[in-house]
């Protein structure tokens, strides 16, 4: 039997519960996905509230009315009107709210297209794994973006359009996100404390290795800190103990391979890494107050 793998949250899934009047709102090309007005009855019927997904491709959002409360790898965050938003590909999302006046263009493109389009430059921020970027934008930037998601749009409709054309669109509207998330961190007034840059690359880090590593003296050799001295550190900026936050991190991974996928709860016990199903169960029930298995049939 065909295995199910985690379910791809893209717009592609959008796309097809549109209706008669899709095209006119979104469309689907070589890699790429495009959203060109996305709302809350949209979203409502194709993406479950309140549950981790993992993305597998990146994404861009540009949020044109209202607000939505996501978590992000871990983080609560809120998007509102002239934010334009840059998930890549293993970022995981929760939704928890979105107001009835959201509205948001987007774009979702293939690791094989990002590739082409930077040459496999390892040296590119947004090529990272995990890298998010929320940037507030100004009006006038705010048209910027949406001129070049429109051009694109634009250019897809033609007969026999230019790939190469569309990808340097797409490519400019990547290296213009960079350019103002640049700025707008030169620019602030006040500059981001020591512990809270030591609390977001310990962030960083959990998303990246909590699936092999719950230890809180593995992601310390990474920064270069005492087990004691980083945990200390940690709880003072987040009020939260280093392990809650691997915990959770493992927790979220688990649910989202719960949810998503038709793997045994001994196998996703083998890939987070646990000595057996029964180490895994009891961590899952002691961090959610649920078994596994009560998750995964959870409505």
């Amino acid at each position: 039997m065909e295995r199910k793998e985690i379910k791809q949250y893209d717009f592609a899934a959008l796309y097809n519960l549109l209706g008669t009047d899709k095209t006119a709102h979104a469309m689907l090309g070589d890699n790429v996905a495009m959203l060109m007005k996305g709302n809350k009855n949209n979203i409502d019927q194709t993406l479950p509230y309140h549950t981790p997904m993992m993305l597998n491709e990146a994404r861009i959002g540009i949020i044109r009315k209202g607000e939505a409360n996501y978590i992000i790898n871990l983080m609560p965050c809120q998007f509102k009107a002239g934010m334009i938003i840059f998930l890549n590909r293993g970022s995981i999302i929760q939704i928890n709210q979105i107001s009835e006046n959201f509205e948001m263009g987007g774009l979702g493109l293939s690791d094989y297209l990002l590739a082409a389009l930077f040459h496999h430059r390892q040296d590119f921020p947004l090529l990272n794994q995990h890298q998010t970027m929320f940037v507030e934008a100004n009006q006038e930037e705010m048209d910027v973006a949406e001129h070049l998601l429109q051009a694109a749009w634009k250019m897809m409709h033609q007969e026999d359009y230019s790939r190469d054309a569309v990808g340097n669109i797409f490519a400019s509207l990547l290296h213009y996100i960079n350019h103002l998330n640049n700025n707008k961190q030169h620019y602030k007034q006040q500059p981001v404390s020591h512990s809270r840059e030591v609390f977001s690359q310990f962030i960083r880090l959990v998303n990246q290795h909590c699936h092999q590593h719950r230890m809180l003296s593995f992601y310390a050799s990474k920064i270069c800190f005492s087990e004691r001295y980083l945990g200390t550190l940690i709880k003072q900026e987040s009020g939260q103990t280093a392990k809650e936050w691997i915990d959770k991190a493992v927790v979220t991974t688990a649910c989202v391979m719960l949810k998503h996928t038709d793997k045994t709860i001994a196998e996703i016990s083998d890939e987070l890494n646990f000595a057996n199903p029964s180490f895994f169960c009891k961590f899952f029930r002691r961090v959610t107050g649920l078994s596994p298995q009560s998750y995964r049939e959870q409505k």
